[in-house]
């Protein structure tokens, strides 16, 4: 009953009077039952994935943790990074051929939203917009003006995730103004009315979310990363997104297309998915996460034991505790692994679940910097390759969502993850050296995290 999906289900299918709620419902009966051997399928490989990592998770923590920490924490090995092929091969095996592209980093809202902006205004032929919430503050609505007042003049396509985006308007920006009045009350019907633009649902089979973001802006530009649209991406959190251009925005493309094909709901779709057909000859690998397909997850596990060097981590969901014992491992072979994690995560159930990822790593010698606030970032160094995107380190991300995520070992793309993104949150966080007690309901808690 630790599964977050099971624990959820009955409050989805409780909820009749909820729109999200009636949603859910329908994507986990109705949508089911139009397609009996593919969801029988994906059924199966669900409960195979749960009860395999539940078995892991209880070997790693019980066992492969307090075997590891019998082992001295070496000096740094300084070796040499590792061999290319060890990631190029298998990552091309999961992506197919990498593309070519060139990035920018955007930290933070006051960088991103400003030239999202001006991209909208600018367009002259289309936007592709995909995003997991789409808030209804000030800062979404202000979004969504812009957004709707370019849809008389260009195509806009716009796939949202309901239950991210219901879910969203719950809350409240830490920095919203005291007393702050909602203009807008259901954000979706606010995008639809005297609008031009063209607005599709993630299903939710499975409980399963479409947590993916990335905006393509006339087939020249595209924005991917971590954030959503909402007032905390804005002022409140650190979080990045990078600017690309180049034959990348083609195999972007290719990857919102399916993604809106196959949220349209209907099954005779799944024949008709757009391939991809890429040249490659480049050096950005697109790798995913579905909920057949754990690349994402297995992509981080091999940069993690094959780094020689260095590791670094900035992500707000570091639960899965594979991850945190590879990291673990990884310091006891002498690679320099540090990790960034957020004071002020923004689920509480997560406190305790950091808490118990920061003893483990402090146990085995990695060094843990802990973001005065909460940082939303999502990007990882291993040696010369870089990694960022949508996925956190949680089941969620790593095995139930649509989740796209970007490898790489483009030297300035790396460069900018490296120094720009991960050392700059380093420098701007407090180091810590002392493990925190935790209690017996701590480590229930953070069990429990590890599967939302």
């Amino acid at each position: 009953m630790r599964n977050s999906a099971l624990l959820l289900l009955p409050l989805f299918l409780c909820a009749g009077c909820s729109t999200t709620g009636r949603q859910v419902t329908y994507d986990n009966t109705v949508q089911v039952a139009r397609r009996p051997l593919s969801g029988t399928y994906e059924f199966g490989w669900r409960v195979k994935t749960f009860w395999t990592e539940e078995v892991t998770s209880l070997w790693r923590r019980n066992i492969s943790l307090r075997l590891l920490n019998l082992r001295d924490i070496p000096e740094l090995s300084g070796s040499s990074c590792m061999k290319r092929e060890v990631m190029a091969e298998w990552l091309q095996d999961k992506s197919g051929p990498p593309v070519q592209g060139s990035g920018r980093l955007l930290l933070n809202g006051e960088n991103f939203f400003p030239r999202l902006g001006n991209s909208i205004n600018a367009a002259t032929n289309r936007i592709l917009f995909k995003t997991y919430l789409f808030d209804n503050d000030d800062v979404a609505k202000e979004a969504a003006d812009r957004l709707k007042a370019r849809s008389h003049d260009i195509d806009i396509r716009l796939l949202y995730d309901s239950g991210g985006t219901r879910l969203s308007w719950q809350t409240d920006a830490p920095s919203l103004p005291t007393n702050y009045v909602y203009e807008v009350d259901d954000m979706i019907r606010y995008l639809e009315k005297d609008s031009g633009i063209t607005l599709r649902r993630a299903i939710h089979t499975l409980l399963t979310s479409e947590h993916s973001k990335y905006i393509i802006i006339d087939h020249t530009v595209a924005y991917f990363g971590g954030m959503n649209i909402g007032r905390e991406y804005r002022y409140d959190w650190r979080d990045a997104m990078f600017e690309l251009t180049g034959p990348v925005i083609d195999a972007l493309e290719n990857r919102f297309e399916t993604a809106w094909t196959l949220a349209s709901g209907d099954t005779s779709t799944l024949f008709k998915l757009p391939k991809d057909n890429h040249p490659g000859g480049g050096d950005l690998y697109l790798i995913k996460t579905t909920p057949l397909h754990a690349h994402i997850y297995k992509g981080q596990l091999r940069a993690i034991r094959n780094a020689k060097q260095c590791i670094y981590v900035e992500n707000p969901y570091l639960w899965n505790v594979s991850i945190v014992y590879e990291l673990c491992a990884a310091r006891k072979r002498g690679v320099d692994v540090r990790v960034t994690i957020p004071q002020n995560v923004n689920h509480g159930i997560g406190v305790a679940a950091n808490k118990q990822t920061v003893n483990w790593l402090l146990d085995h010698g990695v060094r843990v910097f802990v973001y005065p606030g909460m940082t939303h970032v999502k990007a990882a160094i291993y040696d010369q390759w870089a990694c960022f995107g949508s996925a956190n380190f949680d089941d969620l991300s790593l095995h139930k969502n649509y989740e796209l995520n970007i490898f790489t070992d483009n030297p300035d793309i790396v460069r900018q993850v490296k120094v720009d993104l991960l050392e700059n949150g380093q420098q701007l966080s407090k180091e810590v050296f002392n493990a925190e007690e935790i209690s017996w309901i701590d480590i229930f808690t953070a069990q429990a995290a590890q599967y939302l």
